[in-house]
């Protein structure tokens, strides 16, 4: 078996599949409750949703007014998100189909990294997350997941996995405002028996 998950001609379709009709992630509402209480609570935000998917996360902001910049490496997945847009939300969405690494970061008040993280390559992780923090505002947000140390999927060289320390150290800019980890056995979205090891993380930029 190779130690590449995806290097293994990875089709996304079943996943597209089985989560089309799934609610947003918890990171993304716990980050919205936040700004929800924020005192510029009423201007319009803008945010980057990195490895978006079929934009389950993009539009529940494009929803709530956000402006949104929606990335993700899979062409099919921006596809479905154009398809799916409706007129009144188009001038609040910009999409683009690029890899992690590849992506020109923008100002934002929210970067979202739903599940997508993990699968950016380890020899490209630290330069990306430099450009996540460096592209939040002052009083921006993170939310999203990482994978622990634990996750059955840490036979993978080509993904990357965090322990708690490590995690918590890569946000010394950061107030983290919530905080959970699951370590457990499950499912995949397809159904897949997985033991899972997650870090989901809420944090506010305190400083540059």
């Amino acid at each position: 078996m190779s130690n590449n998950y995806q290097n293994e001609d990875k089709d996304w379709s079943d996943f597209y599949k089985a989560i089309k009709d799934r609610p947003p992630r918890e990171t993304l509402l716990e980050a919205l409750t936040f700004f929800d209480k924020d005192e510029d609570r009423g201007k319009q935000y803008y945010a980057m949703d990195i490895g978006c998917g079929t934009g389950l996360d993009t539009f529940e902001l494009l929803r709530r007014g956000w402006k949104v910049f929606a990335t993700d490496k899979e062409q099919k997945a921006i596809d479905i998100i154009r398809e799916n847009v409706t007129d009144d939300m188009k001038e609040n969405l910009e999409t683009e189909a690029v890899a992690f690494h590849e992506l020109s970061f923008k100002s934002s008040d929210l970067i979202n990294a739903g599940m997508s993280l993990p699968f950016c390559n380890p020899d490209k992780f630290d330069k990306v997350w430099e450009n996540v923090v460096n592209a939040i505002k002052i009083n921006g947000r993170f939310s999203g997941n990482f994978f622990g140390e634990k996750d059955e999927w840490a036979i993978y060289d080509d993904m990357t996995f965090h322990t708690k320390d490590k995690l918590k150290s890569m946000f010394t800019k950061f107030e983290i405002e919530f905080f959970h980890e699951r370590d457990e056995d499950g499912e995949t979205a397809t159904g897949i028996k997985k033991h899972w090891h997650v870090f989901s993380v809420v944090a506010r930029k305190i400083s540059n």
